[in-house]
């Protein structure tokens, strides 16, 4: 396999509707990886052989052995990298309102982005060879071929890693951080009191339930001043603060800068051309 990286600059109106594809590649080998990178995107990236790491700051250090599954998400500190053997991997890079969708719909578990893959995905040698022909041509209408490709493959992966029975509980709990209720109504929802609700997520993360609560929230608010345009105000109510103030507070507290300067230094990064993702 040849290692390639390919990055596109695509039609606005590509992200506004559906998936706009910013990005792809393959690397096989054994980088040194990285730790604390922020993206301005969402990615996908595949692990097909080999083992490595993957660390942020909610999951701490986390082992990926293929075949394996990382997403990343806009603006969280996240790293990864391959074990002295190698590893191979397949990465894209995507944004677009379809990905709250894909949220919503739980394509992924922000507390938990490596999830181990059953198999290789018998497309994945054709998805790549496409797309890396497709983001080759730089035509106007040369970019629908990658924006299509990319919501099939994200969709297909998607598919293999969504639970097919209930989520757990702090997959359950963070998916509706985004809600003003009580604690008492979550735990109640969860099926247990609020000290059981307790007693699990410290157990599982670290974190108290309300703690738990901001950081999802937070996180979701990360990719939403990164991926959209909408007033700090309105993001901050639509990941479930009723008090803007408050919520910038919290966000600056615990990201180190306030939300409309975190938007303005994440849109300034440039985008990563170091021969991998």
């Amino acid at each position: 396999m040849e290692n390639w990286a390919t990055y596109a600059n695509p039609a606005r109106v590509f992200a506004d509707l559906t998936i706009a594809c910013l990005g792809a590649g393959e690397y096989r080998g054994s980088h040194e990886g990285f730790r604390g990178r922020q993206l301005r995107s969402h990615a996908a990236v595949v692990i097909s052989e080999g083992s490595g790491w993957y660390s942020s700051p909610l999951t701490g250090d986390v082992r990926v052995e293929s075949p394996a599954l990382i997403w990343l998400f806009p603006g969280v500190a996240h790293g990864y990298g391959p074990h002295r053997t190698g590893w191979t991997e397949h990465w894209i890079l995507f944004s677009g309102v379809a990905t709250r969708a894909l949220d919503e719909l739980g394509a992924w578990r922000r507390a938990a982005p490596v999830a181990q893959l059953g198999r290789i995905p018998d497309s994945l040698p054709t998805t790549f060879e496409r797309l890396r022909a497709a983001l080759a041509d730089g035509s106007s209408i040369g970019a629908l071929r990658p924006s299509a490709e990319s919501y099939a493959w994200i969709a297909e992966l998607a598919t293999m890693v969504m639970p097919d029975s209930a989520p757990d509980l702090i997959d359950a709990f963070m998916r509706g951080a985004s809600r003003q209720v009580s604690m008492e109504t979550r735990a109640h929802e969860l099926g247990m009191s609020v000290a059981q609700l307790r007693t699990a997520t410290v157990a599982a993360t670290g974190l108290t339930p309300l703690q738990l609560l901001i950081e999802a929230r937070l996180a979701r608010a990360q990719s939403l001043l990164v991926e959209t345009d909408l007033e700090v105000s309105v993001i901050a109510q639509q990941v479930g603060f009723d008090d803007p103030s408050y919520f910038s507070r919290q966000f600056t507290q615990r990201l180190g800068s306030p939300p409309s300067q975190f938007r303005r230094e994440q849109r300034r990064m440039p985008t990563p051309t170091d021969g991998h993702e």
